[in-house]
C-alpha cells in the first residue's frame, strides 16, 4: 500500500506540473501565496510556519543560509513547513494556533515533525523520479561521495539525500549521524535490517576499531581530514551481524559527522 505522505506530496507536484527534479520550494510557496521571511534568527531555529485569521494567509519564517547551514538545509526546512501546510492534521493545527518552531532534517523525535520530514523528503524526491535519477547517475549505486554529487545536483541536504537512498532499497544501506563521538539517530534500509545490521544505539559511543572514529581522532589531532572510508568488521557496528564486512564511509558536515554503512557481498 503507498505511503500516504509520499502520495500527497506527488500529487501536489503533478497538480502543479512541476513533476521533475530537481523540485523548487520556493516555487511552491510563491504558487501558493505563503509570505516568506527569511533572517539569521536564533541558534538552534530552523523555520516555522503561522497562520493569520484575519488575512486567512500563511507566512513561513527560515534561517538563512550560512557556514554551517547549506543551501540544501533550507531548501529541505521550506519543504518540511510546505508539509505542515499541506498535510490535514498538520494543517488544522497550525489554523488552531499551535504555532512551533520546526527541528528539520530528521532532527526530531516529535511525530509530527517526522512526519514533515518524510513528506519535505518525498516532496523533494520522489520515489520513482530519485530512484531514475540515481541509475542514470551511477547505474543504481552509490558511495557517499556520489550522494553529496547528487544531493548537489537536486539542491537538497546531504543528510536527507542519504536516507532516501536507504528508503527507497537500492542496496542494504544505514545511515548513523553523529556529534563528537557519540551518536545521535541512525536510519536503515529495510533489506539492512534484514541483516541484522540496522540497530545503532542513540546516545553510544562511536565504535573504536570503525573509519567514523579513525577520522574523530584525525581531527583530535589536528588533522583537517574530511573523509574517510573502507572496509571494516561487521561486529564493529552491529551485534550478531549476518555479513562479515562492511563498506564504511563517513564525511563531515559542519559539526556532525555522516556515516554511510554498506552491506558487502556475503
Amino acid at each position: 500500500m503507498a505511503d500516504p505522505v509520499e502520495k500527497a506530496a506527488e500529487e501536489i507536484l503533478r497538480d502543479l506540473n512541476l513533476w521533475r527534479l530537481p523540485v523548487d520550494p520556493f516555487r511552491i510557496v510563491r504558487e501558493e501565496g505563503i509570505h516568506l521571511a527569511s533572517g539569521t534568527y536564533g541558534k538552534g531555529f530552523d523555520a516555522r510556519i503561522e497562520y493569520y485569521p484575519p488575512f486567512d494567509s500563511f507566512a513561513i519564517y527560515y534561517k538563512e543560509a550560512g557556514p554551517y547551514r547549506p543551501d540544501g538545509r533550507v531548501r529541505f526546512s521550506i519543504a518540511h513547513e510546505l508539509g505542515h501546510f499541506y498535510l490535514p492534521e498538520h494543517r488544522k493545527r497550525i489554523k488552531s494556533g499551535d504555532i512551533h518552531n520546526s527541528v528539520t532534517d530528521y532532527g526530531s523525535k516529535d511525530p509530527v515533525e517526522t512526519e514533515a520530514d518524510r513528506f519535505a523528503a518525498s516532496l523533494l524526491m520522489p520515489r520513482t523520479l530519485f530512484i531514475k535519477g540515481v541509475r542514470n547517475f551511477r547505474g543504481g549505486f552509490c558511495t557517499l561521495a556520489d550522494l553529496c554529487t547528487l544531493a548537489d545536483r537536486l539542491g537538497t541536504s546531504v543528510t536527507s539525500t542519504a536516507i532516501r537512498y536507504c528508503d527507497c532499497e537500492l542496496e542494504p544501506t544505514t545511515i548513523v549521524v553523529s556529534r563528537e563521538g557519540t551518536v545521535l539517530w541512525s536510519w536503515a534500509s529495510t533489506d539492512m535490517r534484514l541483516l541484522n545490521m540496522s540497530f545503532v544505539q542513540s546516545g553510544s559511543s562511536i565504535p573504536r576499531g570503525s573509519k567514523t572514529a579513525e577520522l574523530y581522532a584525525k581531527r583530535d589531532h589536528g588533522r583537517d581530514d574530511e573523509f574517510v572510508e573502507g572496509r571494516v568488521s561487521a561486529s564493529t557496528w552491529f551485534d550478531r551481524p549476518r555479513r562479515n564486512e562492511v563498506w564504511e564511509e563517513a564525511k563531515f558536515l559542519g559539526s556532525r559527522v555522516l556515516t554511510y554503512l554498506a552491506a558487502t557481498e556475503a
